[in-house]
């Protein structure tokens, strides 16, 4: 029997709440999470001081249905956490997600496009992934271990028999490759994956140029990477900034981005003073490949502002106090110099609200 796929916002046996899902499929109503979608958790290890878990990424999920190229988390997988390792407890009940498809008869008609979908990933990773059982003839065998000696699993995979013909699949939960009724000759199996993601800086100017990373394993040179740059705000959903274009080069592809305060950036500001609540933004990027995909950490980019005000005749208003409340809601207090001005740093990007006291 399936098990309920997980989504944004279900919750994790630690107390905490899975936040990161893939935004163009949604289950009940809320984006569906996968393998790599991060989590928060708010237990703390006893210690002097204690000792915060913060969460990280799932680590497991169906091998055999894939959202956005990544494996679905279901009810019951695994979380990373800096304490003891977390799980899912919650999922949408109403969708099901098993290890392999199963055979059966023709269902009834007029299935949703989701499940149509869902389906479709998991038939194809099953004929992908024919593994042996008997041996007949010759048969090849590789099996995939981490330096801890333990089972690789839900990586895909590229598999090059004898007759060099290529197919890839996921790894399945035992870090097996078995494949047998092949030809006499050499066989290869390769790991393929888009991983390490990451900002030049992990706090920055708004007006510094900054590096996008990504890495990647047994993706040919020259293969096109898609980086999506999202702006991330606790109180918003997250909005999609731009879009880079690079490829992959030496197992690795970089591309290089400022941020713009252009009409776009705008208007997504515009949209949040509409809604009325603080904003603390951030940003991360999502760098696709070959129907992966690898995440970033959050980025913080830091502003100021210089304050010049003068009277109605053009007049600077000098030695007068101030108050800014900033767009995260923190309140800085100041006093304007002679000329009429003064400079707050520290500052996230947005709209300040000004008064003279």
């Amino acid at each position: 029997m399936g098990k309920p796929a997980a989504r944004i916002g279900d919750m994790t046996a630690h107390g905490g709440a899975i936040v990161v899902g893939f935004p163009t499929v949604l289950i009940g109503g809320m984006p569906a999470a996968r393998i790599g979608d991060m989590h928060v958790c708010p237990m703390m290890t006893p210690g002097t001081p204690p000792i915060p878990h913060v969460g990280g990424p799932v680590t497991l999920g169906s091998p055999t249905v894939l959202i956005g190229g990544m494996p679905a988390a279901r009810m019951g997988d695994m979380l990373t956490c800096v304490g003891p390792p977390d799980t899912i407890s919650l999922g949408c009940p109403t969708v099901l997600i098993g290890e392999a498809g199963g055979g059966g008869g023709g269902g009834g008609g007029g299935g949703a496009g989701g499940a149509a979908g869902a389906n479709a990933s998991a038939a194809t990773a099953q004929i992908d992934n024919i593994e042996s059982t008997t041996k007949d003839e010759h048969w090849a065998h590789f099996k995939f271990l981490d330096k801890a000696g333990k089972a690789i699993s839900g990586m895909k995979y590229k598999f090059k028999d004898s007759d060099s013909k290529n197919t890839e699949a996921i790894l399945r939960p035992d870090g097996n490759i078995l494949r047998d009724g092949i030809s006499d000759g050499n066989c290869e199996a390769v790991l393929i994956d888009l991983y390490a993601a990451a900002w030049s800086k992990e706090k920055a100017k708004v007006d510094d140029k900054l590096k996008l990373k990504v890495k990647s394993l047994g993706i040919d040179d020259g293969k096109k990477v898609e980086i999506n740059i999202f702006i991330k705000d606790a109180n918003y959903s997250d909005h999609l900034l731009t879009k880079i274009e690079t490829e992959i080069k030496s197992d690795k592809a970089e591309a290089e981005w400022q941020l713009e305060v252009d009409e776009k950036f705008i208007n997504i500001v515009d949209e949040k003073e509409h809604i009325g609540r603080y904003s603390q933004p951030f940003f991360y990027f999502d760098a696709y490949c070959e129907g992966m995909v690898a995440k970033s950490p959050l980025l913080y980019l830091e502003d100021w502002i210089e304050l010049e005000i003068k009277d109605d005749s053009g007049k600077a208003v000098a030695d007068k106090k101030f108050k800014a409340i900033l767009p995260s809601g923190e309140i800085k207090e100041g006093k304007l110099d002679s000329n009429g001005k003064a400079k707050i740093e520290k500052v996230s990007p947005g709209k300040i609200k000004f008064n003279l006291k």
